[in-house]
Formats: C-alpha cells, structure tokens, sequence
C-alpha cells in the first residue's frame, strides 16, 4: 500500500494506492496530475521500493523530486531508486510492455498515458487502430499489474466535446482503470473527485513546495 500524501484519499482508498490495479489521475493542464504522481514515487520509495517511470511529454523534471524530498525529511537520492524512460513514440510505449514483464519495479508510472496515440493517430480514418491499439496496450498493462501484483499509476488529459470537460480515450481507458482521481480548478480552488467500487468522494486541495496538500477549507 502507498500513501498518496493526501491524508482524505488515503482514508478513501483503506490505506492508499492498491496493488494489482491501474489508479488514474486524470484532469486539465495545471490541475497537478504529475505533482500528485511524484508523491505517489516517493511514498513508495520511502518504503523501499523502486519505480518505473514512463515519460511520454518530456515533462519529467529531477529537480522537482529533490525539492519535494526537503519537505519529507528524507536524506536518500530519491533519483537512484527511479528508471525514467523517455517515450518518444507509441511503438516504444507499446514495446515498454516487454521491460515491465522482465524487470522487477514496486510502483509503475505513466505520465501521460493517451498523449502519443492522440498525436500519431489524429485523423477520423485511424480512429479505429488508435482505440484497438490503445486497449491492447491497457489490457497488457492490466496483465502486468497483477501478474507482478504491483499498483500502476498513470495520468491522461481530458479534452472539451460540447463545452463539457471528457477523459481523453475515455471508452477504451474505463474497462481497465479501477481508481479514478479526477483533478479540476475552478477559480482559484483546486478540487478533486475519486472513485472506487462505485463509491465517491469530493475533495479540494492546494498545490505548494511538497506537492499537493488538503485544503484547510475541504469541502
């Protein structure tokens, strides 16, 4: 179990972020969907575990965990314990696949999950290999997570369709997803939504130095 460093989600989730299933943080840009899964690689390393991190916008940025790690009292290289792959392409995301079956992490990460296919894939004649390629990566993915009996993290965006706010792939992402965490600001408040076993919770937080804390007016 890993904490999530919010003390409202945890209690939510019985302890935290599960093994042998997909959690998915998902929002708009500036939301802290990357913040709140660098917390996540760093409860787990706290714990002695190792990560994979698969970074598919270049948004990966070391100097982030080393500035949250002052606010944990930590005095271990965090950055020792973490692979970070840089993912330039569907193939190599697809191809990933291989590393995470031969190679033993506690925690995968997934930042962003639908990005590239979204890019490679643009035009309405490839819809159909994007989402068939897409939900074979997922079903690999879900194998993955619960043959090695490890939680898998990932983040996606959402895009506007009709002036309503939808999960990217949001059709071929929900059969395989477990955990939903979706983040949102509305004004100046930062707010979140979490949804497991058909169960919800509301809450909102704030986005400082450590990362993502509880607001002290939660609703």
């Amino acid at each position: 179990m890993i904490s999530t460093g919010l003390e409202k989600l945890d209690e939510f989730l019985l302890g935290g972020i599960h093994n042998c299933v997909i959690t998915d943080i998902y929002g708009g840009n500036g939301t802290g969907k990357t913040q709140l899964l660098l917390q996540i690689c760093i409860n787990s390393i706290k714990n002695g575990g190792t990560v994979l991190y698969l970074d598919t916008t270049g948004n990966f940025r070391p100097e982030r965990i080393i500035e949250m790690q002052k606010n944990y009292n930590s005095d271990d290289n965090l950055l020792e314990r973490i692979t970070v792959l840089r993912i330039t392409n569907t193939s190599e995301q697809i191809n990933s696949i291989e590393i995470m079956k031969n190679q033993s992490f506690s925690l995968i990460v997934i930042d962003n999950i639908t990005d590239l296919f979204s890019y490679e894939y643009q035009s309405e004649d490839l819809i159909f290999e994007k989402n068939m390629l897409f939900m074979r990566f997922m079903r690999d993915l879900s194998h993955v997570s619960l043959t090695k009996k490890i939680p898998i993290v990932i983040t996606n965006m959402v895009r506007s369709i009709e002036g309503n706010e939808m999960e990217n792939l949001k059709s071929a992402i929900d059969p395989f997803t477990h955990i939903k965490i979706k983040l949102s600001k509305t004004s100046s408040k930062f707010q979140g939504e979490i949804k497991w076993l058909n169960h919800s919770s509301q809450f909102s937080y704030k986005i400082n130095t450590s990362g993502l804390t509880h607001n002290t007016e939660d609703i």
